[in-house]
């Protein structure tokens, strides 16, 4: 009887099969009629569907992987719809503040969710239980939402969506990160340095225009567009394809810990040592050619602490190579040293002093709503409105005033106390010492320092490649805690 059963079920299966292809060959029957672009079109998107149900099972691993891979693509995006009637000024500072933007992150977010939710109400997976690290991320959203009453709009929405779009990418993340993704994490963080690196070397040497995240492909004049600082006023900083040249510096300091701290891993084979020592030198070179001061103070400081881990924890080679890294400074000194004391010590002391002249204009804005802001992205509109000194019309120079002014007191209680936080559960997972996440959350934790040092004089802390990269931290924070606590289950499993 149970084989008489099971030679039906085929059959009908089949059949069904055979039903459900006619009614598509049915369904696509206007194909024919149209002209041979479309139909081709139409073909070859039949065609990636068709490829793409061979590894359906496989399909929100695939996207997870293109997002890490796609964090420096995180600005290439149709942005920003702002209102005409906007001055220049404040639609140029809308990556500063957060804006409406349409890219690939988004095409993203919604695949992951859509296969996410395919999961659960289909297949019935449980959802994972909340973290203590999302009451923070919450009061983020929180203060951008309770900033919204009295801002000018669409600025407040759209910051707004801006802000939710990285808080989708950090949950999904923290929730699906395991193990076997952390190979193609390390991956993705080589090729945004190898890609970034010799973008940045080819706009240096006037190869490639430096506004490419300006440009978006569109040909305008904004392709050849940075900004003008006396004393390198003649140099091609390098931007890589982030939004200026400071941005690619910030980017750079938070992605070459993790390559510093896999070079000393103990059990590292040697061609993998090589390969993260190969990565260091784009890294370097594009890091110098940006002219950051604060990315070049970012990077000391993240590297720093990685470097003083790692021979805390007797690393081997460690010492030895920071005295080969001396030698080599001294020899390259005649250039590369000679162009950075000239960056600190020759420039005009007007390029500091007309930042702090912004200072009291963002206090100003923020006593105006002291607990919960002037508006998530309104900074700039009030900032026109309340300039009577003329001072420089750009965003002010330092993060925590910068959100003040925005988002209120709530608003820098909820961003430093979510980093805060997130540095204290990455410590904990460098103290614990179990491999390999307490190699990912020392870089993670340094290159977070680091970013949090270049906020106190720089404003891009929300760029969005930056920002992306920061908020895969937080998610990697909660990810790893999940991994290593699961790791340490396995032993008692075993002995049950």
């Amino acid at each position: 009887m149970g084989d008489s059963v099971e030679q039906v079920r085929p059959f009908w299966r089949y059949l069904l099969i055979g039903i459900v292809g006619a009614l598509f060959a049915l369904a696509v029957h206007p194909l024919w009629g149209l002209e041979g672009r479309w139909f081709v079109v139409a073909v070859v998107g039949i065609a990636l569907v068709s490829v793409s149900m061979l590894f359906a099972g496989k399909f929100s691993d695939f996207l997870l992987i293109v997002l890490f891979f796609s964090v420096p693509l995180a600005g290439f995006a149709k942005w920003s719809f702002l209102d005409e009637r906007l001055s220049q000024d404040v639609r140029d500072a809308s990556l500063y503040t957060g804006t409406l933007g349409v890219g690939i992150l988004d095409f993203l977010i919604v695949g992951l969710y859509g296969a996410w939710a395919f999961r659960v109400v289909v297949l019935r997976e449980v959802l994972p239980r909340l973290d203590r690290l999302d009451a923070w991320v919450g009061l983020v959203v929180l203060a951008n939402v309770l900033s919204q009453w009295g801002a000018m709009q669409p600025l407040g929405i759209f910051a707004l969506e801006h802000q939710v779009k990285y808080v989708l990418i950090y949950f999904y993340v923290a929730r699906h990160f395991r193990r076997d993704h952390l190979p193609w994490f390390m991956a993705s963080v080589g090729f945004a340095i190898l890609a970034e690196g010799m973008i940045g070397m080819l706009q240096f040497l006037d190869v490639l225009p430096p506004g490419l995240i300006l440009d978006k492909g569109a040909g305008s004049d904004r392709l050849e567009q940075q900004y003008v600082v006396p004393g390198i006023e003649n140099v091609s900083r390098a931007t890589g394809s982030l939004y200026d040249s400071h941005a690619l510096g910030t980017y750079l300091s938070m992605l070459v810990p993790f390559v510093l701290v896999f070079l000393y891993k103990q059990d590292q084979p040697p061609r993998l040592r090589l390969l993260c020592a190969g990565l260091l030198v784009p890294a370097v070179i594009a890091l110098v050619v940006t002219y950051s001061r604060s990315a070049w103070l970012a990077t000391f400081i993240s590297t720093s602490i990685v470097i003083v881990v790692l021979m805390a924890w007797r690393e081997r080679f460690v010492a030895g190579s920071v005295f080969v890294a001396v030698l080599a400074g001294m020899v390259t000194a005649p250039w590369v040293l000679a162009r950075i004391f000239a960056r600190f010590f020759e420039a005009s002391s007007d390029l500091l002093l007309v930042r702090f002249d912004q200072f009291p204009i963002a206090w100003a804005i923020w006593r105006e709503n002291f607990l919960f802001g002037a508006g998530a992205g309104n900074y700039m509109v009030r900032m026109e409105e309340m300039n009577t000194n003329w001072s420089l019309p750009e965003p002010v120079h330092n993060v925590p005033l910068f959100i003040g002014a925005e988002l209120g007191l709530l608003g820098v209680i909820a961003y430093y106390g979510l980093v805060l936080f997130m540095v204290l559960r990455l410590w904990r997972l460098v103290r614990q010492r179990r491999a390999p996440y307490c190699y990912v959350a020392l870089a993670a934790m340094a290159g977070i320092l680091g970013y949090i040092f270049d906020g106190m004089s720089n404003p891009l802390f929300r760029e969005p490649t930056i920002y992306m990269c920061f908020w895969m931290n937080v998610a990697l924070a909660v990810a790893l805690t999940r991994l290593s606590r699961e790791d340490a289950l396995v032993p008692e499993r075993g002995e049950s």
